[in-house]
């Protein structure tokens, strides 16, 4: 086995850890109101989160002598990781788009914590920015980086592509069912980089991207199955 079984029980722990995190500093549907009056807090308190998961993985890798290329943190040519990070985006938001449309369709309901955590004003947008900024550098690296490269050892590449984009949408499980739909198909999406081109910047700069377009205006679109009244929450 190319890492060591402490590596492999700190992928093992990213991936069925995260989840159950995240389902139980859930947000009720009732709370949603809580959340939009106190948006930048949350922000901050995602991000610092994400932060702590991610050095602590970081420290892992160091510990186990694993090398930071190993683990995506490389880019081989600029110009075509930024193509790479362009059509990814793209993709992304087609995805995004075409996963709300037919889970409205179904009948599924957007969460109104979702809707809540949408960026209203300059300072918000400001403040959401910089935490999907974070986000997208920490849940790559914890994601696509870490759990992906330790549990390819012994799954093999596409196995840990599904398993690691199912813990990834899972940990969006606020967002409930069709969030969960949604964030996995991206989480496959986002790992075609690494998996063609061993990096993680191009999936980096594409979740950052998808991220911002939908807090930057893009949720009235992607959140059209809400009733308008929920939005007077915000």
């Amino acid at each position: 086995m190319e890492f060591s079984q402490i590596a492999l029980g700190a992928g093992l722990l990213i991936v069925f850890g995260l989840p159950v995190l995240a389902v139980r500093g859930g947000v009720p549907d009732e709370q949603a109101s809580d959340v939009a009056d106190a948006r930048r807090a949350v922000y901050a308190s995602a991000a610092l989160s994400l932060l702590i998961f991610a050095v602590i993985a970081f420290g892992i890798a160091l510990w186990q002598d694993i090398d930071p290329a190993r683990l995506g943190w490389r880019v081989d040519a600029p110009g075509p990781a930024f193509l790479w990070a362009l059509g990814i985006a793209a993709a992304g938001l087609a995805v995004a788009w075409a996963v709300s449309r037919v889970g409205a369709r179904l009948g599924w309901r957007e969460s109104p914590v979702s809707l809540a955590l949408m960026p209203r004003d300059g300072k918000e947008i400001r403040s959401f920015l910089s935490m999907v900024g974070i986000a997208a550098v920490c849940e790559e690296y914890l994601f696509r980086g870490f759990a992906y490269q330790i549990l390819a050892d012994p799954l093999g590449a596409w196995p840990a592509v599904l398993v690691t984009s199912a813990s990834f949408g899972l940990s969006h499980g606020y967002q409930k069912a069709i969030g969960v739909v949604r964030a996995s198909s991206l989480g496959v999406l986002l790992a075609l980089p690494v998996l063609w081109t061993g990096s993680l910047f191009p999936s980096i700069v594409a979740h950052f991207w998808i991220n911002a377009a939908i807090g930057i205006g893009g949720w009235r679109y992607f959140f059209r199955s809400m009733d308008e009244s929920s939005e007077a929450n915000g």
